[in-house]
């Protein structure tokens, strides 16, 4: 198998808004670049390429502009997986929800993934592969709390009058995908893990937030031109809050500090893996397989009172009432483009969603490869899939809205063709 790998700053140099709360900021300064990373894999027969992008969300018509972008003689379109990493800190990259897009970062970020892509096909050269799985004890948290009534609130834990537990799991696993030079050294890491990257959510500048630290951290272990693409896996219902036994709402894994120590142990655990894997994938083969599903928009949800939200989140879901009959017009059925990725015996299972942990954990549960990733948010964006059960429940990312809206059943229609499209990777 041949690797090539680069990395391109998209950091403004000037005040943008910022994509990620349901009211206008601006990136006010720089804490930490905004880069894209790209990966191109060679197995002397075809060529794919993964890239994350270090912004919120990838609208479907930004994702396919980009992989045009990205397309050259050697490697086609189709063949381009794009993902945004989520954080909560770069430039908007659509006006649907709070700011607006600025042309000029658009025109920026296509020339990025161009460029990128250029030196990450120019960088091919012959690597050694191998894949393995970690687990973390903490980070990474259901962040929907359930209330004595049967709702359900994100961030509402058990500092909160009428707390009764969380909805649902977390997933700490850590799949990573190595290559390591001919002479032993490290060249480029793959990797992806289910929480929110929202440390520093709410803030006014421009910042990576977890996938950010945890480039850092690699590349002080293993140099400093190593490639990193950080995939961020089914976290639309996972975050750095701890719900569970907090009374006093203390958050050691948010702010400056918690993000610091974010990178340190999703970094230090992704070493850990990368350390004890001595047994080198034999057969590199390289599969991408790929499939375009139609979704129906769902009903919206009458019965809710949005009422009970107040300041920019009512306004949002006032919108979203009063657009609903256009979406059902305009967007029903939504298509969702699902992607799996074989590399050897490891497998990159990719889609548009802000999925819940629950239906990461499904795919992986049923995967045949050896380290399963899963990456969401990648080539578009159709919004979050929650389970049924959270459907039920409600409260933001479960009920119908502008960041909601395909019917209940959409997380197990992804589950089941992601598994569809694994078998056929993994076929022979």
């Amino acid at each position: 198998m041949r690797i090539g790998t680069a990395s391109k700053d998209i950091t403004p140099s000037a005040p943008l808004e910022l994509l990620g709360q349901m009211h206008v900021r601006l990136g006010e300064r720089t804490r930490d670049p905004l880069t894209v990373n790209a990966v191109v894999f060679h197995d002397g027969r075809r060529r794919a390429a993964i890239i994350s992008v270090d912004v919120c969300i990838l609208p479907d018509a930004l994702a396919r502009r980009l992989r045009l972008a990205a397309a050259s003689a050697a490697i086609a379109a189709d063949d381009v997986v794009i993902a945004a990493t989520h954080t909560h800190v770069a430039p908007c990259t659509t006006d649907a929800i709070a700011g607006r897009a600025d042309p000029g970062f658009l025109a920026r970020l296509e020339e990025a993934v161009a460029a990128s892509m250029a030196r990450a096909v120019a960088d091919l050269e012959e690597v050694e592969l191998v894949a393995g799985t970690g687990w973390l004890e903490h980070m990474g948290w259901n962040r929907r709390g359930l209330r004595e009534d049967g709702a359900c609130h994100m961030y509402r834990g058990s500092w909160c009058k009428g707390f009764v537990g969380i909805e649902g799991p977390r997933d700490g696993g850590v799949g990573v995908i190595c290559a390591r030079r001919l002479d032993g050294m490290v060249k480029t890491v793959v990797t992806s893990f289910s929480t929110h990257p929202n440390c520093l959510e709410g803030e006014h500048f421009y910042s990576a937030d977890i996938p950010g630290e945890v480039r850092r951290v690699l590349r002080a272990a293993l140099g400093d031109d190593l490639g990193v693409v950080y995939l961020t896996g089914a976290a639309g219902n996972t975050a750095p809050s701890i719900m569970e036994d907090n009374p006093g709402d203390v958050q050691p894994w948010r702010g400056e500090t918690g993000l610091a120590r974010s990178g340190q142990y999703l970094g230090g655990e992704i070493l850990k893996v990368i350390a004890a894997q001595v047994r080198p994938i034999g057969d590199p083969v390289l599969r991408l397989e790929q499939a375009d599903v139609d979704i129906p928009v769902r009903e919206w949800d009458a019965a809710v009172d949005i009422a009970e939200f107040a300041g920019g989140m009512r306004d949002f879901f006032e919108r979203s009432r009063d657009d609903w009959a256009r979406r059902m017009r305009e967007e029903s059925p939504t298509r969702v483009r699902l992607s799996v990725l074989r590399v050897g015996d490891a497998a990159i299972c990719c889609n548009p969603a802000e999925l819940y942990c629950e239906f990461g954990l499904a795919i992986k549960e049923r995967s045949p490869a050896r380290a399963t990733l899963v990456a969401e948010l990648a080539d578009g964006w159709c919004g979050y899939v929650p389970t049924p059960q959270a459907v039920r429940h409600g409260g933001y990312s479960a009920q119908a809205s502008g960041v909601t809206w395909l019917v209940p059943e959409a997380g197990w229609t992804i589950v089941r063709r992601t598994r569809e499209l694994l078998a056929r990777a993994f076929g022979g």
